[in-house]
């Protein structure tokens, strides 16, 4: 509880930093706290917390999320001063939205009451609505936040009215009353199917699962690309630990087990079959987002199944998110640094001559895509092979068989993009990083690395 308030405290202080025009101090005081609210985790991280007569726990499985989503942060906004360094005015909201998000997150992660779940996505969220928008002449941005900001509403009232049905039937919020009432009402309560399945709108909009992802490629494309990673990489990781808390409270009754095996099936069809055709970069990446999302959801659709080897649902979604969030911010950031290099262009031929140019970066693109490929020797590898495990121990045999052939599918357009990498340019091109972002993208290929090789760094 105490990194939740220095969480939420910090977003205040950039505030104030920002009224005295103290644009080169925001993103160091902003690590600087983020690594207290890290130490602050870490030091409870045996020692389980219940707050506010136990809506929220942070457990073993909060607290490995919240240290994830908190360190991924960290990179994002170690890249920051190079990226707001054009920008004279607004910069120190956009770091607190950032961090007030991030608080949404944290609650996500740890919360034992629909109330709080509720409460937790709304803080999640609507600091994204205007980070969206934060490019103000931009017709892209601004678009993009109106769409994210309309439908999320929709999401958000959707997953309210789930809320207030379950709470009709058990008349508590808690979590742990609406598992003993599903153990007892499970089969037949067109009720409770329907504030289940409400609830899970609302959870698979944020994660962007198909049919629910409309927003993700315009968003995505539309939004600055720092708010993008963060969208890409923080968001999910929240989205996924709140969408596991309810799953592991109402386990998988059989017409829950059905809406999340069609979701797991549309999410992966949709996602890959769509990046194949796309030319621009950050669309490439929604798609892929939709696609992982799709993998993800195909981890909890094995929640109570046989879990061989050690692993665990919650253990393979932490481990998935955090190898995932660090190649995205990774590739993001190589993606800033070729748009530079050729006038603001964004389509993937914008990579060309990368190799020539700085073979550094290169390979730690190529590495970086490989992950997101799911190839051997690296944590995407992991990561996808955790989940068909789960899958096979859950008996759902023929998702995972379909999710096999998509993760197939998938890596025909990281290869692609990897090409451009390695294809000479037409005229010479400088790819300038500096010293900040070339250690962000090597910390981020050296995760991905060393995670592929040791997995057992990132558990619960």
């Amino acid at each position: 509880m105490s990194a939740l308030i220095l969480i939420s405290v910090l977003g205040v202080v950039l505030l104030y930093l920002g009224l005295f025009a103290r644009k080169g101090i925001l993103a160091p005081v902003g690590i600087i706290g983020l690594l207290g609210v890290m130490a602050l985790f870490w030091t409870g991280w045996h020692i389980p917390h219940a707050w506010l007569g136990g809506m929220l726990e942070f457990d073993r499985f909060s607290i490995a999320f919240n240290l994830g989503m908190a360190a991924i942060t960290v990179l994002i906004f170690l890249f920051g001063p190079d990226y707001y360094e054009r920008m004279e005015r607004h910069v120190a909201e956009q770091y607190a939205l950032m961090l007030f998000s991030l608080a949404g997150g944290f609650i996500l992660s740890a919360y034992h009451n629909l109330l709080m779940l509720f409460l937790g996505y709304e803080i999640l969220s609507i600091p994204l609505y205007v980070l969206a928008g934060a490019k103000k002449y931009s017709l892209r941005s601004s678009e993009a936040s109106l769409k994210y900001f309309l439908l999320g509403s929709f999401a958000s009232a959707l997953m309210l009215m789930g809320v207030a049905l379950l709470y009709s039937l058990t008349g508590s919020f808690d979590l742990a009353r609406l598992g003993e009432y599903m153990a007892g009402h499970g089969e037949g309560n067109l009720v409770l199917g329907f504030g289940l399945f409400f609830v899970v709108v609302g959870l698979a909009f944020k994660v962007g699962a198909v049919p629910f992802h409309f927003w993700v490629p315009d968003v995505y494309t539309g939004s600055p690309t720092l708010i993008t990673t963060f969208m890409a990489s923080v968001v999910k990781m929240a989205a996924f630990a709140g969408f596991y808390r309810l799953i592991a409270a109402t386990g998988m009754p059989g017409s829950l087990a059905t809406t999340m095996a069609l979701l797991v099936l549309a999410t992966l069809l949709v996602g890959n079959v769509a990046a194949l055709r796309q030319t621009n970069f950050k669309r490439l990446m929604a798609y892929s987002s939709i696609s992982h999302a799709g993998f993800l959801l195909l981890a909890l659709l094995s929640h109570g199944g046989t879990q061989g080897g050690g692993l665990s649902v919650g253990g393979t979604l932490l481990f998935y998110t955090f190898t995932y969030s660090l190649a995205t911010v990774g590739l993001f950031i190589l993606f800033i640094i070729a748009k530079r290099a050729n006038l603001g262009a964004e389509h993937n031929g914008i990579f060309q001559g990368l190799w020539h140019a700085n073979p550094w970066l290169a390979l730690c693109g190529l590495a970086l895509l490989l992950s997101m490929a799911g190839i051997p020797l690296t944590a995407g590898f992991i990561a996808k092979y955790q989940v068909f495990l789960l899958a096979i121990g859950a008996g759902w045999l023929k998702v995972m068989g379909f999710g096999v052939l998509m993760a197939l599918l998938g890596v025909y357009y990281y290869i692609m993009v990897a090409k451009e990498m390695f294809t000479p340019a037409a005229q010479p091109t400088t790819f300038v990083a500096a010293r900040l972002n070339w250690l962000v993208i090597t910390l981020c290929t050296a995760g991905i690395l060393l995670l592929g090789l040791w997995p057992s760094l990132v558990t619960l």
